[in-house]
């Protein structure tokens, strides 16, 4: 067998996920500082913003503004999403897009595989492809626009998730532990929606976290009684 057709070997995805889930392993918690940039169709900036990211495995995701409390407060607690706006309730249950989140941090390889099902992506279809110069795994159907995550071949980090409605870009890993990194340039892109870019400036490994500001019951209560 020539050397280029042993490159050619593709992981099933089972065995490809379980090497993804080993690079996040040692992330239970994350206390995140990025700023975020949202930006129209024509890529110019409209807001720019600091944001504090908490994120705790399995499911657990609260986003609020640096020293701004309930300007724009997100908080992901399993199927469930609550999103503040000014100190005011603008959503309850609603789908959720915090999934790329919870590919970063230490999680099974078969809740990682459901993870990638309930974005429709056929977790039984992997093969290779190039991204951004890189080779790639591909885990998902190959026509275009269809549902996939990309992981990068060499390190074994997801770099592109495409869902039905959005895609997430994530680039410049950083190591911040060792064998253990962590994207400072994500892109969220809801399609037909503004993007938003996030610059990670600051990240924190493990600190405690309560778990009660996860909590949506709890916040609901918190900012209806706040409300007129």
């Amino acid at each position: 067998m020539s050397p280029s057709r042993g490159l050619s070997y593709v992981l099933p995805s089972d065995q490809l996920i379980e090497f993804m889930a080993h690079r996040f392993a040692a992330l239970k918690t994350l206390r995140i500082l990025r700023l975020t940039a949202i930006k129209d169709f024509y890529g110019e900036r409209e807001k720019a913003f600091g944001e504090i990211i908490e994120v705790m495995s399995p499911n657990l995701y609260r986003a609020d503004v640096a020293e701004q409390p309930g300007t724009r407060l997100v908080v992901h607690n399993g199927l469930k999403t609550l999103r503040i706006i000014n100190g005011t309730i603008v959503s309850g249950l609603e789908r959720d897009h915090f999934q790329y989140h919870f590919l970063l941090v230490a999680q099974g390889p078969r809740r990682i595989l459901k993870i990638l099902q309930h974005e429709n992506i056929n977790t039984n279809t992997v093969s290779l492809t190039r991204f951004e110069g890189k080779i790639a795994y591909m885990i998902g159907d190959k026509k275009e626009g269809n549902p996939r995550l990309l992981v990068e071949k060499d390190r074994f980090l997801p770099v592109l998730l495409m869902c039905d409605d959005c895609s997430v870009r994530l680039s410049d890993y950083r190591e911040i532990a060792e064998e253990t990194w962590y994207p400072y340039q994500i892109v969220y892109s809801p399609y037909g929606s503004t993007a938003e870019e996030y610059s990670v400036q600051d990240v924190t490994i493990n600190p405690p976290l309560d778990v009660t500001q996860f909590s949506i019951p709890l916040i609901r209560a918190q900012f209806s009684k706040s409300g007129p």
